[in-house]
């Protein structure tokens, strides 16, 4: 990035921590005429400005005039020479202090540290107390930008000192607005600060500070002030609100940078800003509709960004627009568009022609890379990725999150190419990929952000088919990393609310939160080494150095306190830090009865592992494409979920219910065989169906007589083998004293109303459906719209009534022998301040059986809601903010629990649309760390009669027969519904399943 002063550089900074440098568009294609680039004739007329003699006798204001001018030239132009050039020479001919603070800013943005604080210094010593003020401001940034966080720490202190005491005592209007203007600048400056030490919620209010006193600014401003102070102030306004969206942005509180995003729009109306800063709201947007993983929408807004761009005079082979063609090709990637991600790039090269500057300029190595690997063009992909991976180790070391995905789809690049040689040296580079990216201190970037989640699953696929495809390696041995994979997603977030509930603990707490905050600092440096934040240049050598040595001292650091703590806290270390599973670790666990059967699809096969205490372990890899998988899974779920037809269920797809078990559980059968109780973890469109209907012969139809599998064992789920293996490692407690609590038919507003859909007598199912908005979706439209209200799902009011799950806890409370009275919560008495209490007064801990029949929401189905949760009474208190009925997955690992089963009875609990998978292994993993040591949940929208009869008749048969395991009372009441004849189709007695300890 040129270095520009004033307006522009302030306009530049806004977003600069958000998205790459590029201008983006106007409201309107008059606005976007006005600022058009410059034309051959304008470029001589300003050159001509630059070359005009200035009069050696001239008094000062003659003098300011034309530095003012000569100024103006050189921004206009954009050349940091000819700007420096002026500056200097203005220096030198008037006594002016924002003259030198300006020299210093040009100075040190070119890296000449040493004259630009000194000159700054010598702005400060020669301004008047409201002038400093400013140029004070700018001292503290400079600080900051040079990495001398403690420095600027107390050089913002105390400028905000001096300001505190100036406000009462500034009399004039342009002496007030000097205090309100560094104010404004001073707090922008502490929220970079907070963002770069990971201290998000700091850095947000910071600038939301930093926004309030730039708009006070703005109304002290009055018209009178001239243009240049005009646009000073407007600027600063739109640089405070662009703060605030890129720490929101850091925090990943992507809602709320939705809603920051449409004020700016807005801002920008208001304020008159260039075309050039409303571009930039373009970029942002497709950003932050990327890091939801929707390509299609950030496709749209990144090609609108270059069309305004194109009228505004930008040449395709421009910084900006080249900057969008990389944003367009990173969209169609994450669509699998890969033949036009590549055109992109076979355009850019055309453009680039010869042109050595260019063609470095729109290399972009590792998007580029991608789509070569797309394109079947490995040998192309391992070369860039080769060269990646090497600038990624130099910058942020060679065990890095970053480093391990280039490295890893390098070997993936080599793989594919087939030959003995290739394959020979892609197994080392996938290994130690696979190694790294599990390595704790990358657990950070494994949310499913942009695409990452696919290049994960690319380089694991490769991993997994190389150690079964070479001679000499064991592929018993790739348990442990398929379990990560398919269960890495959920784990930074599971760490998340872990570190949140430790408050309980203060002693944990303690080290927690230095844990955090150091993990956090690291974060927040390599941000900025990446050139993702302060500026979109990576930092001077010397300051990068200083930052990579900080960073060395905070990893040692929470290597230290990571030790401290699964010393003195193995339970959260277990949550935050499960073992690696390998087949004699889970073959130790398993009971003679048992087995254990783990699936993990890829884009071209599955990979099967089958492990019994007394057998070795059996391995398969099937040549069975995704595609195949979930057409399957979709064939059998269309006739299963209530929600997906119309009347009672008739058709039942046995071929498919048949080829699945065939092609996937008989090539391991013979470690299965004679097991009654099956552990079964799986991965993509396989956790949506329940393996109680696989069929174990062809033919079978879908009555009662059919070959189910559920007729030949019982089968428990489990989220991942590590969280299965903590589970075994937890001492059982005491069983609880009493039988039943539950909670269901929560009053969502004053005025429930009833959702039930009714085909005859027999068909009565619950379900809710929750759309996100798409507001950023605005954006991609020709015209303009901002909505002025946030993303709002819908209303908590809205949200259908459950008044059937109230009869079906009494059931289960009869069922149990508990007091209906006393045990079952129901209607506006559901809240989640009740639950919270029965575990503080340790009542909660008292119940064997604890149930939730209310509808269970995953992250995004409400404005803010980051993780998953379930729906709650909604309090007179709670009516203006959504989320607060809600027990969220941070709740449930504060509980108190010491309960055998915990039931979900809500609506697709269990599903795994993705979003929903993780959702489940999120909330299991939470109630497991609560002391649950089961969930009963559901598949799919359930009919209320014959989930009644489920529920009551798997808690009959576990009190009936005390040495039972709790998935043979679940089998159990899974054929005694199946034999009554209106209940005989799966979609009825298929529903539930066990997650996790399926025995006593």
């Amino acid at each position: 990035m040129k270095s520009l002063p004033g307006f522009l550089q302030l306009v530049i900074f806004i977003f600069s921590a958000c998205v790459p440098s590029s201008p983006a568009s106007a409201q309107n294609d008059e606005i976007v005429t006005q600022f058009r680039k410059i034309t051959a004739e304008e470029d001589q007329r300003l050159r001509a400005v630059l070359r005009s003699p200035i009069p050696e006798d001239a008094m000062q204001e003659t003098l300011r005039r034309h530095f003012r001018q000569k100024e103006a030239a050189a921004v206009r132009l954009g050349d940091a020479g000819l700007l420096e050039s002026v500056l200097r020479e203005a220096v030198k001919r008037l006594p002016d202090a924002y003259l030198k603070d300006n020299l210093a800013l040009e100075l040190l943005a070119r890296g000449q540290i040493e004259e630009g604080n000194a000159l700054m210094q010598k702005a400060i010593a020669g301004a008047n107390l409201y002038e400093s003020l400013i140029i004070k401001a700018h001292a503290a940034c400079a600080l900051y930008d040079q990495n001398r966080d403690d420095a600027a720490r107390q050089a913002i202190s105390d400028n905000m000192k001096q300001l505190a005491g100036l406000q009462s005592q500034a009399r004039q209007t342009w002496d007030q607005l000097q205090v309100v203007r560094s104010l404004a600048r001073n707090t922008r400056c502490l929220s970079s600060l907070e963002e770069r030490t990971g201290k998000y919620p700091q850095a947000i209010a910071a600038a939301e500070e930093s926004e309030r006193h730039a708009r006070r600014a703005l109304a002290l401003t009055p018209s009178n002030f001239g243009d240049t102070t005009q646009r000073y102030v407007r600027a600063n306004v739109a640089a405070s609100a662009g703060r605030r969206l890129g720490a929101l942005i850091a925090a990943g509180r992507l809602g709320e940078a939705e809603i920051v995003l449409g004020e700016s729009v807005r801002l920008s109306g208001e304020l008159e800003l260039p075309a050039d800063y409303l571009a930039r709201l373009y970029g942002v947007a497709g950003n932050i509709r990327f890091s939801q993983r929707e390509f299609a929408q950030a496709e749209a807004l990144a090609r609108k960004s270059d069309a305004v761009l194109e009228k505004l005079g930008y040449e395709e082979w421009s910084e900006s627009r080249y900057a969008q063609s990389n944003g367009i090709a990173a969209a169609l990637i994450g669509q699998k568009n890969w033949p036009a991600a590549l055109d992109v790039y076979t355009r850019l090269d055309a453009v680039a022609g010869d042109k050595a500057k260019i063609k470095s300029s729109t290399r972009f190595s590792f998007n580029r890379a991608l789509a070569y690997l797309g394109n079947g063009r490995h040998l192309q992909a391992a070369e860039l990725l080769h060269q990646h991976g090497e600038e990624t180790a130099r910058l942020h070391g060679e065990t890095h999150f970053f480093t391990a995905q280039a490295r890893g789809l390098e070997g993936v690049a080599l793989w594919r190419m087939g030959l003995p040689r290739n394959k020979a040296q892609a197994l080392p580079l996938l290994k130690a990929a696979v190694r790294d990216y599990m390595a704790p201190a990358n657990a950070q970037y494994l949310e499913s952000s942009g695409y990452r989640k696919e290049r994960r699953e690319e380089v694991f696929a490769a991993y997994l088919e190389a150690i079964a495809g070479t001679a000499g390696e064991n592929a018993a041995d790739a348990l442990g990393p398929a379990d990560w994979v398919r269960s890495g997603s959920v784990q930074d977030a599971l760490n998340d609310a872990a570190v949140r509930a430790s408050a309980s603990t203060p002693a944990l707490a303690d080290v927690v939160r230095h844990d955090q905050d150091a993990k956090n600092e690291i974060a927040g440096l390599r941000r900025y080494l990446s050139g993702e934040a302060g500026g979109a240049v990576s930092p001077l050598p010397e300051i990068a150095a200083q930052m990579r040595t900080r960073i060395a001292a905070l990893e040692a650091r929470r290597k230290q306190l990571q030790a401290d703590i699964k010393a003195r806290f193995p339970d959260h270390e277990r949550l935050v830090r499960p073992a690696m599973p390998s087949a004699q670790d889970i073959a130790r666990q398993l009971e003679p009865t048992q087995a254990l059967l783990m699936l993990l699809p890829t884009a071209d096969s599955v990979y099967v592992w089958a492990i019994s205490s007394d057998k070795p372990a059996m391995f398969a890899r099937v040549a069975m494409p995704e595609t195949e998988v979930n057409r399957l899974v979709a064939q059998l779920r269309k006739n299963l979920d209530f929600a997906s037809f119309r009347g009672a269920p008739t058709r039942f797809d046995s071929a498919a219910a048949h080829a699945l078990y065939q092609r996937l559980i008989e090539p391991v059968s013979a470690t299965l065989q004679g097991r009654t109780q099956w552990i079964v973890a799986t991965g993509g469109a396989l956790s949506q169906l329940p393996f109680a209907v696989l069929q174990t012969q062809a033919g079978g139809g879908s009555g009662q007589d059919a070959p189910w599998l559920i007729k030949q064992t019982a089968i428990t789920q489990v989220p991942s083998l590590s969280a299965w293996l903590a589970l075994k490692g937890i001492a059982k407690n005491r069983p609880a004293s009493q039988a039943f609590m539950g909670w269901g038919d929560p009053a969502f507003s004053a005025a429930s109303r009833t959702f039930a859909t009714s085909t005859g007598d027999v068909v009565h199912s619950r379900k809710i459906v929750l759309e996100r908005s798409n507001a950023l979706n605005d954006f991609a439209t020709d015209k303009l719209v901002v909505r002025s209200t946030a993303p709002s799902a819908l209303r908590y009011a809205d949200i259908p009534a459950l008044p059937d799950t109230r009869e079906e806890l009494l059931a289960i409370a009869n069922t149990l022998g508990a007091d209906a009275l006393s045990d079952v919560i129901v209607g506006v008495q559901a809240t989640r301040a009740s639950v919270l209490t029965s575990s503080k007064n340790g009542t909660l801990a008292s119940r064997r059986v604890v149930a939730f029949a209310t509808h269970g929401l995953m992250a995004g189905d409400l404005p803010n809601l980051t993780q998953p949760a379930l729906a709650l009474a909604i309090g007179v208190a709670d009516a203006t903010n959504p989320l607060a009925p809600l027990l969220t997955l941070d709740d449930v690992l504060t509980l108190k629990l010491n309960a055998d089963w915990v039931v979900l009875s809500a609506c697709n609990t269990a599903a795994a649309d993705g979003r929903a998978e993780e959702a489940l292994s999120g909330l299991a993993r939470g109630f497991f760390y609560a002391g649950a040591r089961s969930l009963l949940v559901t598949h799919w929208a359930v009919e209320n009669e014959s989930a009644k009869a489920i529920t009551t008749a798997t808690f009959a048969h576990y009190i009936a027969n005390p040495q039972a395991p709790k998935a043979e009372s679940l089998r159990e009441a899974m054929l005694k519904v199946m034999a009554q004849p209106q209940f005989s189709h799966p979609a009825f007695w298929a529903p539930y399943a066990l997650v996790g300890d399926g025995g006593r």
